[in-house]
C-alpha cells in the first residue's frame, strides 16, 4: 500500500487567511466572535427569549473578514473571473490555490478534489432558495393584473434578489457541487472528478480519507481534500432549539462553564500525493497520512446523541490501520465542541483509549469557532503546523473541569504551549478527531512518514451485489418493478404526492418526530424494512463493519418549509404594500405545513441524516456518509462503496439513492423542469464475493471497479438522477436475465 503525504495546506478561518496566521492565532489565543454586521440582519432571526418561534438566542458567530486573497484571486477577481458574490467559492479557492503554491504539477497528472461540504450552512443557496420558493408562491395569490404589466413572479424574484443583494449568479450554481466545480476550475491538470461528502461535521476527514483512497487506487496524482462551511441564521435558530449553542458567547471547551458551540464561517484544504511521488517532486512532506478510523454510533437513545462507544471505536480503528499502539500517538487535536453533552462523551472515549500515561489533547474551538464541515481540516492543519514548529499550541479557555470528569487524570488539557519532540526513536504522531451530528465519527493519524498500512485488496474478491430494494410511488410490486427494469418502460406515477410516514415499527419515531423528519429519511427506512422483508437481515452478523453510502437528489421539502418559516420576517421587510395580503396567505400555508423550529428540526432536515437514520435503527458501526457529485452522483457513490469494501475498511455497503420531486417554485434552482425528475428511492447491499460466499448469499452482480464517470453507450440516465447508477445497474441485471 502507498503511503500518503500531505504536500500543500490552506486556510481561511476567522481572524486568519493563512497557515502563518492560524499559528499566530493558536498562540496568541483571541477569540474571534461577532455579530453577523453585513451578512444578514440579525433582528430577522434573532430574540433574547430562547423559546421564541423561529428564532435564536445567539447573537456572535465567527465570520471571515478582510480575507487577504491569494494573490492570483486577487487578479482573478479584478479580471471579473469571480465576483465578491461568489463568497464560498472564493474562499475555498484561495484554499486551494494556498496549497498548490509549493507542489509540483506535470501534464499528464490527473487530479481530484473531495470537500466535505453541505448547501445547510450557505446562507446564498439559503436566500436564493427563500426568492424562488417565495416569488412563485406569492404570485399564484396575486389577481391577474394586464398583460402589458411585468409578470409578478418575475417582478417579485427581481424586489427579493435586489433585497437579500444578490448579484447575477445562477441559482444553479449555488449548489454545493457547483461551488467547488467553481473553485478548482483551472487548478488541477487533466479532467477533475469532483465530490462533495457530507457527514455533518466529521466531512473534512472523510474527504481527506477518501482522497487518499482514490490516491491509492491509482485514480489520480494529486488530491485536493478538505472542507467548506458557512453561518446561516436558520442553521444558528434549528442549532439553537437543541440548547446546542452558547449563551455566553464564548467557548469554554471541556470546562466545566461549557454551554454550547459557536459556529463559524471557515475553508480548509490540504494537497495530497503519494509519498513517492513527493519525494521524486522535491515537494514538501509536511506529514504522512498513518490511519484513519471511522465508524456510525449505532442503536442509541437518539439519533444525534454523542455515544463515546462509537467514537473510541473510531480511535482504535485509526491506531490498528496504522499499526500503533495508544502510548505511540503523542496527543490529539479533539473534536472539543464546548457543549455539555458532546464533550462528556468526547472526554470519556479520550479516557477509554488513552494510553496508561494518560491522553494529551486540545481544541482550536475556543479561539475560531465551531468550523462545520471543514472542522475536520482546520484541525489537520493545526496538527501540521504543530508538526513543523515542534510545539503544542495551548488550549485557550480553559479553568476548571467539570464535575466527575477523566480531565487532569486520564486526560491532559495543556493550558500553556508545550515543546513537541520525538521520543525513544519514534516519529512524532498526532491524532485529530471530527464528530459529526448523526453520530458520524472519524479520527485520523498523521505522523512523519509512518507507512499507511490499511488493508489491500484482495485479488480475485470482485465487488458484488447481494440484494436491492426499490420504493417507488404507487408501491408496486417486485415483479412489477424487475418488469420495469427489464423493459425500460416505467408505468408507475411518478410523484409519492403527500408522502405519509411509514408503519412506527420500520420508523420508531414518535408522531411528533415523524412530523418533523423530511420524507427522504422516512424513505430511507421505509426501503430497509423492505429489504428485510426480501432478503432477511443481511447485515446482522456484519453490524461492526456495515456502512451506508447515501446520495440524494431534489430539495428537501421539511427543509425548504422550515427555511420559509425562518425567513418570514425578511419577507415581511421585502415585499411591497400590495403584496402583503398575498404574502401573509403564503406564510399562512407554510406555518401550516411545516411544524415550529424544534429539537426534531436539525435531525430531521440534515441530508447526512438519511444514512444516519439506518445506522441508528439497525445498530451499524461502519462508516456512514453523503456523497454529491451532481448528476453522477449515483455513481460516485457506488464507486466509494467498492473502495471502502476493497480495503476492508467495510463488509457490507448499503448504497442509498433517493430521488424527490423538483416543485415548480424551485425549478431556475434545481436546473430542472417541474415533472422532469421522479420521485423513487432505491438500496442496493453490496459486498466482497468471498464474504457473499461464506454467508451463502447469491451474487447478482458486480461492480465495476470505477463507475466515478461513467462514459460510452451503456450509460443510462434516467429521470430518477441521483438513482440512475441503480437503475443502470438492475436494467443490465433485469435484461440479462430476462
Amino acid at each position: 500500500m502507498h503511503e500518503v503525504a500531505i504536500v500543500g495546506m490552506g486556510i481561511a478561518v476567522p481572524g486568519a487567511s493563512s497557515p502563518s496566521d492560524f499559528w499566530q492565532l493558536l498562540n496568541t489565543g483571541r477569540p474571534q466572535f461577532s455579530e453577523p454586521s453585513g451578512n444578514y440582519r440579525l433582528e430577522s432571526f434573532w430574540s433574547g427569549d430562547p423559546d421564541a418561534e423561529d428564532r435564536t438566542y445567539v447573537r456572535v458567530s465567527g465570520f471571515v473578514t478582510g480575507l487577504r486573497l491569494h494573490p492570483r484571486l486577487a487578479t482573478e477577481i479584478a479580471d471579473g473571473l469571480f465576483t465578491r458574490d461568489d463568497g464560498e467559492a472564493i474562499r475555498l479557492r484561495h484554499c486551494l490555490l494556498q496549497a498548490g503554491d509549493s507542489m509540483t504539477t506535470r501534464d499528464s497528472d490527473r487530479g481530484c478534489c473531495v470537500i466535505g461540504g453541505t448547501g445547510l450552512t450557505s446562507r446564498r443557496l439559503d436566500e436564493a432558495i427563500v426568492i424562488e420558493a417565495a416569488a412563485n408562491k406569492i404570485a399564484a395569490r396575486l389577481q391577474v393584473r394586464s398583460a402589458a404589466d411585468e409578470p409578478d413572479e418575475e417582478r417579485l424574484r427581481y424586489l427579493l434578489r435586489d433585497h437579500f443583494g444578490h448579484g447575477d449568479t445562477p441559482p444553479t450554481q449555488l449548489l454545493p457541487d457547483q461551488v467547488v466545480h467553481a473553485a478548482v476550475s483551472g487548478l488541477l491538470p487533466g479532467g477533475c472528478a469532483v465530490t462533495v461528502v457530507d457527514t455533518a461535521c466529521s466531512s473534512a476527514l472523510y474527504a481527506i480519507d477518501l482522497g487518499a483512497r482514490y490516491l491509492v487506487a491509482g485514480d489520480c496524482e494529486i488530491a485536493y481534500c478538505g472542507g467548506l462551511s458557512g453561518v446561516t441564521p436558520r442553521y444558528n435558530i434549528a442549532f439553537a432549539k437543541l440548547g446546542g449553542l452558547s449563551r455566553r458567547g464564548r467557548l469554554s471547551v471541556f470546562d466545566r462553564n461549557a454551554d454550547g458551540t459557536l459556529f463559524s464561517e471557515a475553508a480548509a484544504v490540504v494537497a495530497l500525493k503519494t509519498l513517492g511521488r513527493a519525494l521524486e517532486d522535491g515537494d514538501p512532506v509536511l506529514g504522512v497520512l498513518a490511519g484513519f478510523g471511522a465508524s456510525s454510533d449505532g442503536r442509541g437513545r437518539w439519533v444525534c446523541a454523542a455515544s463515546p462507544a462509537g467514537q473510541s471505536l473510531c480511535i482504535e480503528r485509526a491506531q490498528r490501520a496504522a499499526g500503533l499502539d495508544a502510548s505511540q500517538v503523542d496527543w490529539i487535536v479533539a473534536h472539543g465542541t464546548g457543549t455539555a453533552a458532546g464533550d462528556a462523551a468526547e472526554l470519556t472515549a479520550l479516557a477509554e483509549t488513552a494510553p496508561a500515561a494518560g491522553r494529551l489533547c486540545a481544541s482550536n474551538k475556543p479561539i475560531v469557532g465551531h468550523a462545520g464541515w471543514s472542522a475536520g481540516a482546520v484541525s489537520v492543519i493545526h496538527a501540521l503546523l504543530a508538526l513543523r514548529y515542534g510545539c503544542i499550541p495551548a488550549h485557550h479557555g480553559f479553568i476548571t473541569e467539570p464535575p466527575s470528569s477523566p480531565v487532569g487524570t486520564r486526560v491532559d488539557v495543556p493550558v500553556h504551549s508545550r515543546p513537541w519532540r520525538g521520543k525513544d526513536g519514534q516519529p512524532r504522531t498526532v491524532g485529530v478527531s471530527s464528530f459529526g451530528f448523526g453520530g458520524t465519527n472519524a479520527h485520523l493519524l498523521i505522523s512523519e512518514h509512518v507507512p499507511r498500512r490499511a488493508a489491500a485488496a484482495a485479488p480475485g474478491d470482485p465487488v458484488v451485489l447481494v440484494a436491492w430494494a426499490a420504493h417507488l410511488p404507487g408501491e408496486p410490486s417486485r415483479a412489477e418493478i424487475e418488469h420495469m427494469l427489464a423493459t425500460g418502460v416505467w408505468t408507475c406515477p411518478r410523484t409519492f404526492g403527500r408522502y405519509e410516514p411509514p408503519p412506527f415499527d420500520e420508523i420508531r419515531l414518535p408522531a411528533r418526530a415523524a412530523r418533523s423528519t423530511d420524507p427522504s429519511q422516512l424513505m430511507a427506512l421505509h426501503l430497509a424494512a423492505m429489504m428485510i422483508a426480501e432478503y432477511g437481515e443481511l447485515w446482522a452478523p456484519l453490524r461492526d463493519t456495515t456502512g451506508v453510502i447515501a446520495t440524494l437528489t431534489g430539495p428537501a421539502p421539511l427543509a425548504v418549509g422550515n427555511l420559509l418559516r425562518c425567513y418570514a420576517a425578511e419577507l415581511e421587510r421585502a415585499v411591497t404594500s400590495e403584496d402583503a395580503k398575498a404574502l401573509a396567505a403564503f406564510l399562512e400555508d407554510v406555518r401550516a405545513d411545516n411544524p415550529p423550529t424544534s429539537r426534531d428540526t436539525l435531525p430531521g432536515i440534515m441530508p447526512n441524516i438519511m444514512a444516519a437514520r439506518l445506522a441508528n435503527h439497525y445498530d451499524l458501526h461502519g462508516l456512514t456518509m453523503l456523497v454529491d457529485s451532481g448528476r453522477t452522483s449515483g455513481y460516485t457513490a457506488l464507486d466509494v462503496a467498492a473502495l471502502y469494501l476493497a480495503t476492508g475498511e467495510l463488509d457490507m455497503a448499503l448504497v442509498l439513492t433517493v430521488n424527490l420531486a423538483v416543485p415548480a417554485g424551485l425549478a431556475r434552482l434545481a436546473g430542472a423542469e417541474p415533472g422532469t425528475i421522479a420521485e423513487g428511492a432505491f438500496l442496493l447491499a453490496l459486498t466482497r464475493s468471498s464474504v457473499a460466499r461464506r454467508h451463502g448469499w447469491r451474487a447478482h452482480a458486480e461492480i465495476p471497479s470505477c463507475t466515478r464517470e461513467p462514459a460510452g453507450p451503456d450509460r443510462m440516465e434516467t429521470s430518477f438522477v441521483a438513482a440512475d447508477a441503480a437503475i443502470s445497474l438492475l436494467t443490465t441485471l433485469h435484461r440479462n436475465s430476462s
